[in-house]
């Protein structure tokens, strides 16, 4: 694996001279893109986007649904020389249910996450995460893979995803490459992809028969919140009720979104009858390392981490 790198694709800071060498040379790039201007980069395939990343990397600044980034871009957070706008690629927007994988294209939204039954069925998690996505019309804009490339420790698909065990798929010009959910995230708002790459689609395995999921946000308010904290957790139980895998991950509570194994380790091999919610919410609050910031102190953040763990379980205990 590569150093990581900072995802800068969201906040970049060039100015229009940078250019000036690749508008010299925009015939090599096609006909889309007038030579003097490389404003607006429209692509419909996947391989010219990635003709268009490899040439500009983070210069080019990617448009998902653009709910970040034309943000800050509009707030005068973000200079901005070019853009390489996704929109148009119809196979970034796929979703294929397999019987042991399923595949979602990096630019599936979080509305149709949250509506379409094959995922409510199979991924419940992430379609209620989907659901709690802001507004609306965030949730009809704003895409599975700008949520995860943003890689803000507060994106609400993140522990989902960690606990489903995705990969995810990174493309360039020289080939592509998985990378488990767990290992992408390296910091605030950074990740391990190269500014040659593009996220192209998430996989993630189909969970066995008997699993029971319970997923909680909890913000300042009821609706249209930024995360002050997140959970999704996962629990495989074979015919006996014996936890036979256990996947706990929490969102907003430390630098990147994490699993806690403390936790996790603690659930297997236990019946689900036996188990103690007290002492797995115990283990929670002590394995997140949160700060204190606008949406909570570390005090709150670890006392609500414990709560939530406590009445996920005892839901589930409860049946």
């Amino acid at each position: 694996m590569k150093n990581s790198q900072r995802n800068v694709s969201s906040r970049p800071k060039a100015s229009g001279s940078d250019f000036e060498a690749e508008k010299e040379n925009t015939q090599e790039l096609g006909r889309e893109v007038p030579v003097g201007s490389a404003d607006y980069l429209a692509p419909e395939t996947l391989n010219k986007a990635l003709e268009y990343r490899s040439r500009y990397g983070y210069k080019a600044v990617v448009i998902a649904g653009g709910t970040d980034v034309m943000v800050d871009y509009f707030e005068g957070l973000t200079e901005v020389s070019s853009w390489l706008d996704l929109t148009k690629i119809a196979a970034l927007k796929e979703m294929k249910f397999g019987p042991e994988e399923i595949r979602l294209g990096s630019m599936v939204t979080h509305l149709k996450l949250a509506t379409d039954p094959r995922v409510g069925e199979n991924l419940p998690l992430l379609a209620e995460a989907a659901s709690e996505m802001g507004s609306w019309q965030i949730q009809s804009r704003g895409t599975l893979g700008g949520n995860i490339v943003t890689s803000s420790p507060a994106g609400d698909t993140l522990a989902p995803l960690l606990a489903y065990q995705a990969r995810f798929v990174l493309g360039s010009v020289s080939g592509q490459r998985e990378v488990a959910a767990e290992d992408f995230f390296t910091g605030p708002k950074e990740n391990v992809m190269n500014q040659d790459e593009l996220l192209l689609e998430v996989m993630i395995p189909v969970s066995r028969e008997r699993t029971l999921s319970r997923w909680k946000k909890v913000g300042k308010r009821k609706a249209v919140i930024i995360s002050s904290l997140t959970m999704a957790l996962l629990l495989e139980l074979d015919e006996k009720d014996v936890i036979t895998g256990a996947r706990a991950a929490y969102g907003a509570v430390a630098p990147t979104p994490l699993r806690a194994e403390e936790v996790e380790n603690y659930l297997a091999g236990k019946s689900l009858s036996e188990v103690s919610a007290e002492r797995a919410g115990e283990l929670a609050a002590r394995e997140i390392s949160p700060i204190t910031d606008i949406r909570g102190t570390v005090a709150y953040r670890r006392q609500v981490t414990r709560d939530i763990t406590v009445e996920a379980l005892l839901d589930m205990q409860q049946g």
